[in-house]
């Protein structure tokens, strides 16, 4: 369960939209809201996971609220058809889960075949088979499956190491079920590469190709932060490119800087956030994400301040 504090700008805070429940099954509610003019501020409790789990052998069948990670890379995961979530969401660490029933045969240490069917609050059902399994220091999934009744989808990715380099792909291939034969399908397409260096430095880069084509970029840099993401839309362009290093600054001090450009309408996103550990179960953050169309000449600031306890 998470139980969460807001209070900001009432432009930025709506409580019909913070108490949405993504899932099949309600179970967010606004204990407390009240905005007077100036500020707004709300209270907000939901079930982040609420699910029965049986096991015998090298099965396991699970039931309820809980989240099904099939993505591999680290911004942009087309793979991720049951639970997609967004970047810019920075206060959602555990991400997003939905309300399904999945079953998984785990062949060996290191090979798998789950088979997933999910209901969202549109009563629309995502069913999907996944298969993993690893080969020289490298491992590979396969998936195939339908996404709330609209497309066909199949895709592959993988994770690996080479001289101390995390590479990660994804790919989907989107088909519409209306008019199969003469839709055009959505190709999304993630690949990623992280080091760490001796230091503790870490560097990250993401190349996205998403055929959604342009879109409006004053509305559609906002609707990447609000919007609900599918894996079959992950961007607003077909060309992203995302950016972050990310440095412990002291023992207690975490700093990171990232960015994003959307090469096909010439917007561009960075952030910036540090991380302070005040005791060992309390954390205090500032976080700071910049949006810029120069193009419709648009730019957008927003600030955090986050405060949370651990237990």
């Amino acid at each position: 369960m998470r139980t969460r504090f807001i209070t900001g700008s009432s432009a930025m805070i709506s409580p019909a939209e913070m108490g949405a429940d993504k899932g099949w099954a309600d179970l967010s509610w606004n204990v407390l809201s009240g905005n007077d003019g100036q500020t707004s501020s709300l209270i907000n409790v939901a079930f982040d996971r609420l699910n029965f789990t049986f096991e015998k052998g090298k099965w396991q069948v699970k039931l309820g609220r809980q989240r099904i990670n099939w993505g591999q890379t680290f911004v942009w995961n087309p793979n991720d058809i049951f639970n997609t979530y967004s970047f810019f969401d920075f206060d959602y660490v555990e991400r997003p889960g939905c309300d399904a029933l999945r079953t998984t045969f785990f062949h060996n240490a290191t090979s798998s075949s789950e088979l997933a069917v999910s209901v969202n609050h549109f009563s629309k059902i995502t069913a999907a088979f996944m298969h993993h399994w690893n080969w020289k220091n490298f491992d590979f999934q396969v998936i195939a499956g339908e996404q709330t009744q609209s497309d066909i989808v199949v895709g592959g990715a993988f994770t690996g190491d080479v001289k101390g380099v995390n590479l990660r792909g994804e790919f989907s291939v989107f088909q519409p079920i209306k008019n199969f034969k003469t839709s055009i399908p959505t190709v999304a397409i993630a690949v990623g590469a992280d080091y760490m260096f001796k230091n503790s430095l870490m560097l990250q880069g993401e190349i996205l190709y998403n055929n959604v084509r342009k879109k409006n970029a004053s509305s559609g840099l906002m609707s990447l932060y609000s919007a609900d993401l599918s894996a079959k839309t992950l961007s607003i362009c077909d060309w992203n490119i995302f950016l972050q290093a990310q440095y412990p600054l002291t023992p207690r001090i975490n700093g990171s800087l990232s960015a994003m450009y959307f090469v096909d309408i010439n917007s561009f996103y960075t952030g910036f956030t540090l991380d302070f550990s005040l005791l060992e179960n309390l954390d205090f953050s500032l976080i700071a994400q910049y949006f810029s169309a120069p193009k419709d000449n648009m730019h957008i600031v927003f600030g955090f301040g986050r405060l949370k306890y651990s237990f």
